[in-house]
């Protein structure tokens, strides 16, 4: 990821960085998403398909890629209500969040509110073959992240 930062402000722009990163985190928590059903599928993947963990593979903000900065940052809906959204920094100590979330069976799209330092994210997504794209503006520029099953 190219920065631009004076070589004395280094510190102060990677802690910005990170702010956003986090920021931007606490955002996708309020994004959720489907998968396609497999015929060797459980009994519980059959009722509730969309009830698993969901991988990002694409994380842009700006237009600037920051998936680069972490080892994983992953979706886990682990019942009907509730999910974690959990990341790790490269050469940092995992991180999660929990929230509740909402799936409409009808039209197949999840709804979910999480906060962070203050601020309230509510985020809804279409599931289309077990992967959804957040996008949410956040501070002048757009976040865009892709999450698969």
């Amino acid at each position: 990821m190219t920065i631009n930062c004076a070589a004395n402000a280094h510190t102060a722009c990677m802690v910005k960085l990170k702010w956003f990163a986090a920021a931007a985190l606490a955002a996708a928590c309020a994004a959720l998403c489907g998968c396609g059903i497999d015929t060797q599928s459980s009994l519980k993947e059959l009722t509730d398909p969309y009830i698993t963990r969901y991988e990002c593979t694409l994380a842009e903000y700006g237009g600037q890629d920051f998936l680069e900065m972490f080892d994983y940052i992953r979706v886990t809906l682990t019942d009907k209500e509730n999910m974690e959204l959990s990341y790790k920094y490269r050469g940092e100590e995992p991180k999660s969040y929990t929230c509740t979330y909402e799936y409409d069976e009808k039209t197949g799209e999840l709804s979910a509110e999480a906060g962070f330092l203050g601020v309230n994210y509510n985020g809804k997504v279409k599931i289309e073959n077990g992967k959804f794209t957040f996008s949410y503006p956040l501070a002048g520029r757009q976040l865009i992240m892709r999450f698969e099953s």
